[in-house]
C-alpha cells in the first residue's frame, strides 16, 4: 500500500501543467445541439455529454475513480465563463503568466466570443450535501423529482426535469468508470494495483446511484460528486464539506483497520489533489474535521485518520480544517499540535464557541450551525444550506484603500478627526453595502436563470422540492456576505493620524499626505516609528476597535434597510493583499506604493514588535461574533526550534481560543531552509506553507509570494 501511495505522490508532484480541452470541446458540442431547449435542460444535458463523452484516468490513481481533467494537473477550461486565467493564480504562479496563449482553437473562442457569462470561476464557495448522497444515493433524489409535482410552475417542473438529467448522468458516468476500471484490471500486471481497479469497478456499479456500503464506498462517492460539481460549474473552492461526520457509519470498520484506512484516505486526498481547476494553482477545496455536534465532541477515529493521512501526504490543496471547542478530544489535539509544531501549516484552527452563535444569530437553526465547514479560504457554509456567507457574487472592499480615498478626496482638521474620518467611512460603507445587496440580488437570480446548476442544485436541502437553483433555493439563501481586507493597514493610519496630527500635533493631515506622496524620509521615519496595531497597544487597539464598531453600525443598517439578517463579515485575502497593493499609492501607515497589504488581520509584516502573543491579545479585543460573524483570517509564523515546540503553540491557541479567538493559522517557517529551498528546489518537493488565504508547495509559488514568506520568518526570528 505504501508503495503505490509513493508512486501516486511521486507521479503527481513530477507531473508539468498542461491544458485539456475536453469539456471546452464537448460542451461546444452540445451547446451548439441543444441551445434551441429551456436553458435548464440545455444545461443538464450539455453536462450529460461531457461525462459520456470525456476521457477517463484511472492509471494515475488507481485506487478511485474521479477526474475533471484527462490528466493530473491539466487545466480544465469552461468557456462559457472565460478563458482567462485568475489573477490570483497568476500572482501566486508568475510561470503561468499567458500560460493559456495559442492552446484554444480558434472555434471553440469564436462560437464562445458573445455567449461567456460574466467571471472566470462558476460558481464556489459551496459545500453540497454529500450525506445524503453517501446515505441515500442518486437514485433517492431522483425518484423524489419524479414524486408529485402539485403546485409547481412550469419553470420549476422543468428545472426538477433538469435535476434528474444531471444526477442520472453522474451514475451513469460511474457505470463508465466501472467497465473501465474491470478492463483495466485484466491487463494490469501488478497485482495490487489490478484489486484496486476491481474494487473501483464494484464500487462504481453500486455508488453514488446507491447508499454506500463500507468506507471504501463512501469515499469514493464523494469523489465522484465533488468532482462532478466541479465539471458542471468550474468551481472555485468547492468544499467536500465534513467528511469524518458524513462518514461516522464506517467508524468501527477504521478503528478495525486503521491501516487499510489511512491508506484510503491517503489515496483519496492525492485523488482530490491531482484534479485541477487551474493547474498549480490552490482550489481551496476546504475539508473540516471536529467539532461540536448535538451529541458532544464529534471526534472519532476517522478525523485522527484525516490527520495522520494530511501529516503524511505533502498535499497543498485540499485544505484541512480543525473545529476546536473546550471539550475536544484529547489525543486529536494533541496530534494537531504536534502536526503544527513540525511546521505542516496545516490544519487551520476555528473555535466552535466563536462561529456557532455567530451564525445562530443570522437565523441558522442551531442544528445547522453545528454542522458548519469552511467552503473557501476561511469562509463559513453549512453542506447543502448555504453558501451565502461569501461567495464569487459577494460583496467587498479593502478598508486601506477606502480610508486613503477618504481622507485624500475630503477635508478634515481640529481634535475630531479621527471621528469625523470613521463617520465617513461608515456612510460610505453603508451606500456601498445597499447598492450591493440590490446588486446581488439581482445576479443570484440572474444567475439561476441565465446560467443555472442543476446537479449541484439537485444535491442541496430543499432545492429539489421546490425546483429552484441552489442560488435561489437553499435554506438559507437570504444571509448575504461581505469581504473586507487590509483592516491592519487601515488601523495603523488611524494611528498615524491619532498620533502625528491629534496628539503631538506635528503635521496637519493634508502636509502628511503631500509629505509621503513625495516621499519625504523624515516624515516617513516618524509615520513608521508610531504605534501599530498587533502590540497589544490599548491606544492603537482602541482604533481598530472603532473602526469595525462603525463599519458594523453601516452594515446593520444595510441590513435592516433590505430587510435582512445581519450580514456576514469574512476578512478573506488569499493573495488579494498583493493585487490589492498593486492598485494603491502610498499610504499613511508607511507603506510603500504598489506594495502588498496585511496578509492576514493580524500585524503588518515587520510591526509586530511585541511577539505573537501581543498581535492575539489585540486581535482578542475585537469582539469577533459581532464585527467578524463570517469569521476572520489570522496568520501568526513562529520560528522553527524551541519557540514553536508542541508546548508553546499548545499553551499560545488554547489560551487565545478560550479567550474568545475565533480562528488561528500557524505557519512555522525556517528562513535558511526557504532560501535554501529557492537555490535547490528538487530537495523540496515536500516543503508546503499556508499563504493568506491558501497552502501551497514552496517551489511552486512566485518569487514574490516567497520572498513574502521569507521575510515573515526573518521577522519571527527577529523578534
Amino acid at each position: 500500500m505504501n508503495k503505490l501511495i509513493q508512486k501516486i505522490t511521486h507521479s503527481l508532484f513530477n507531473t508539468p501543467d498542461s491544458v485539456c480541452l475536453d469539456r471546452a470541446t464537448l460542451i461546444t458540442e452540445a451547446y451548439s445541439k441543444f441551445e434551441n431547449l429551456p436553458i435548464p435542460i440545455m444545461r443538464a444535458k450539455a453536462f450529460e455529454h461531457i461525462l459520456l463523452n470525456m476521457k477517463l484516468d484511472l492509471l494515475s490513481n488507481p485506487v478511485f475513480a474521479g477526474n475533471t481533467s484527462s490528466a493530473p494537473r491539466s487545466w480544465m477550461l469552461c468557456p462559457e465563463f472565460s478563458f482567462s486565467v485568475d489573477p490570483q493564480i497568476e500572482i501566486e504562479h508568475s510561470n503561468l503568466q499567458d500560460f493559456l496563449n495559442g492552446k484554444i482553437p480558434d472555434n471553440i473562442v469564436k462560437f464562445w466570443s458573445g455567449r461567456q457569462y460574466e467571471g472566470n470561476t462558476g460558481i464556489g464557495h459551496l459545500a453540497l450535501d454529500f450525506k445524503k448522497v453517501v446515505d441515500y444515493g442518486l437514485l433517492y433524489i431522483i425518484n423524489s423529482l419524479n414524486n408529485s409535482i402539485h403546485g409547481l410552475s412550469e419553470e420549476q417542473i422543468i428545472y426538477r426535469k433538469a435535476m434528474a438529467i444531471s444526477c442520472q448522468a453522474v451514475i451513469n458516468w460511474a457505470k463508465r468508470y466501472s467497465n473501465e476500471a474491470l478492463k483495466l484490471s485484466l491487463k494490469i500486471k501488478d497485482h495490487f494495483t489490478a484489486s484496486c481497479l476491481r474494487k473501483v469497478a464494484i464500487a462504481c456499479q453500486n455508488v453514488p446511484a446507491y447508499p454506500a456500503k463500507n468506507l471504501f464506498e463512501g469515499l469514493q462517492s464523494i469523489i465522484l460528486i465533488h468532482f462532478a460539481s466541479i465539471i458542471e460549474g468550474q468551481g472555485m473552492s468547492m468544499s467536500i464539506g465534513l467528511p469524518d461526520r458524513i462518514l461516522a457509519k464506517f467508524n468501527n470498520e477504521t478503528a478495525e483497520n486503521s491501516e487499510y484506512s489511512l491508506f484510503l484516505i491517503q489515496a483519496f486526498l492525492l485523488k482530490i489533489a491531482s484534479n485541477s481547476v487551474f493547474g498549480r494553482g490552490s482550489k481551496t477545496q476546504a475539508i473540516t474535521v471536529g467539532g461540536i455536534s448535538t451529541n458532544g465532541d464529534s471526534c472519532n477515529s476517522l478525523t485522527l485518520t484525516f490527520l495522520e493521512a494530511f501529516n503524511s501526504i505533502p498535499v497543498n490543496d485540499p485544505h484541512l480544517f480543525l473545529r476546536w471547542h473546550k471539550e475536544i478530544n484529547k489525543n486529536i489535539w494533541e496530534h494537531t499540535i504536534k502536526m503544527l509544531s513540525n511546521g505542516r501549516s496545516m490544519p487551520m484552527l476555528i473555535n466552535d464557541h466563536q462561529v456557532i452563535p455567530s451564525l445562530i444569530a443570522r437565523g441558522v437553526k442551531d442544528d445547522d450551525a453545528m454542522d458548519y465547514c469552511i467552503i473557501g479560504c476561511n469562509e463559513l457554509g453549512i453542506p447543502g444550506k448555504c453558501c451565502q456567507t461569501a461567495n464569487t457574487l459577494a460583496m467587498g472592499f479593502n478598508e486601506l484603500e477606502l480610508i486613503d480615498k477618504i481622507i485624500r478626496t475630503k477635508k478634515f482638521d481640529g481634535p475630531n478627526i479621527i471621528n469625523d474620518i470613521l463617520n465617513t467611512y461608515e456612510d460610505e460603507v453603508f451606500m456601498m453595502t445597499s447598492s450591493g445587496i440590490e446588486a446581488r440580488y439581482l445576479r443570484s437570480r440572474e444567475y439561476a436563470e441565465k446560467n443555472p446548476f442543476p446537479f449541484c442544485s439537485a444535491c442541496c436541502s430543499e432545492c429539489p422540492e421546490k425546483g429552484l437553483d441552489f442560488m435561489i433555493g437553499m435554506p438559507y439563501s437570504n444571509i448575504y456576505g461581505i469581504y473586507i481586507r487590509g483592516t491592519s493597514n487601515a488601523v495603523n493610519v488611524l494611528s498615524t493620524i491619532q498620533n502625528l496630527v491629534i496628539n503631538n500635533k506635528r503635521y496637519l493631515l493634508t502636509d502628511l499626505i503631500s509629505a509621503i506622496d513625495k516621499k519625504d524620509p523624515h516624515v516617513l521615519k516618524e509615520i513608521l516609528e508610531t504605534p501599530k496595531w498587533g502590540n497589544d497597544d490599548d491606544n492603537v487597539d482602541r482604533l481598530a476597535i472603532l473602526l469595525n464598531l462603525h463599519r458594523d453600525n453601516a452594515l446593520r443598517r444595510a441590513a435592516k434597510k433590505a430587510n435582512l439578517p445581519p450580514l456576514a463579515v469574512c476578512h478573506v485575502v488569499r493573495s488579494l493583499h498583493f493585487l490589492d497593493g498593486k492598485r494603491i499609492g502610498p499610504t499613511l501607515d508607511g507603506r510603500p506604493k504598489q506594495s502588498p497589504v496585511a496578509d492576514s488581520i493580524g500585524a503588518v509584516l515587520g510591526t509586530a514588535k511585541n511577539g505573537p502573543t501581543a498581535t492575539l491579545n489585540s486581535v482578542l479585543k475585537l469582539e469577533a461574533t459581532r464585527y467578524f460573524p463570517g469569521i476572520y483570517n489570522l496568520n501568526i509564523t513562529l520560528p522553527a526550534g524551541a519557540q514553536s515546540s508542541p508546548h508553546i503553540i499548545q499553551a499560545l491557541t488554547t489560551a487565545f481560543f478560550k479567550d474568545g479567538g475565533q480562528e488561528l493559522q500557524i505557519n512555522v517557517l525556517d528562513a535558511e531552509i526557504l532560501r535554501d529551498a529557492q537555490r535547490n528546489p528538487a530537495k523540496y518537493q515536500n516543503l508546503v506553507v499556508r499563504i493568506a488565504g491558501l497552502n501551497a508547495r514552496f517551489i511552486e509559488l512566485s518569487i514574490v509570494e516567497q520572498e513574502e514568506l521569507i521575510r515573515r520568518a526573518e521577522f519571527a526570528i527577529m523578534r
